[in-house]
């Protein structure tokens, strides 16, 4: 039997509020499993890895985890963070994971060029087995998949010092030019800023 809703929401409740207050990488660590091991995966197109090192990749084990929430705040600083009511979250008890939406301002750190956006995170819990004894049903459940999708063409562009130059909400076309060592054929022709969550896709 799943354990009761408000039991699975209190762990997503606990990582929101770290991560919300811009916690360190060791307080947000502690809302993850050790084992089960946990998997973070922020998606974006492999392309971004040279400068966007923190999408498009599987960061496996707790040491991992902290690298990506490391490198988080090593590019990206956030404020004004909500998410919407847990009454609007997609839940499934049999499985353990939760869908729900947030919205922040981001700001690029090494341009100052910031932007709103609205971002997914797909959670899915577990009981943490490195306790000396068996928690009780519920009691000891924390993350141990975080998936994220987000803004990629935002967070591309003021990477590059080029959000400025495209009018926020109106769907300008831009066309992107590969980085250094990547293929011309790597990259989509054209896409629209405020894509968002679909604009680059994934590795996979």
């Amino acid at each position: 039997m799943p354990p009761p809703r408000p039991v699975l929401l209190s762990p997503i409740h606990s990582l929101i509020s770290a991560f919300a207050a811009g916690a360190p990488s060791s307080t947000i660590l502690t809302h993850f499993t050790a084992s089960p091991i946990p998997l973070v995966h922020e998606h974006g197109g492999c392309y971004f890895r040279h400068g966007l090192p923190f999408l498009g990749r599987d960061f496996i084990g707790l040491s991992r985890v902290g690298e990506y929430f490391d490198l988080l705040a090593e590019y990206l600083s956030y404020r004004d963070m909500v998410f919407e009511s847990e009454d609007d979250w997609v839940v499934d008890p049999q499985n353990m994971t939760i869908c729900l939406r947030g919205q922040a301002q981001f700001t690029y750190k090494e341009t100052g060029e910031s932007w709103n956006e609205t971002f997914m995170w797909r959670v899915t819990l577990s009981e943490d087995l490195t306790g000396e004894s068996e928690p009780g049903p519920g009691q000891g459940l924390k993350v141990q998949e975080y998936q994220v999708w987000a803004d990629t063409a935002a967070v591309f562009l003021a990477s590059r010092g080029e959000l400025k130059h495209v009018a926020k909400g109106t769907g300008v076309e831009m066309n992107v030019r590969p980085m250094t060592g990547s293929k011309e054929s790597d990259y989509p022709a054209k896409h629209k800023l405020g894509d968002g969550l679909s604009a680059y896709g994934s590795c996979g």
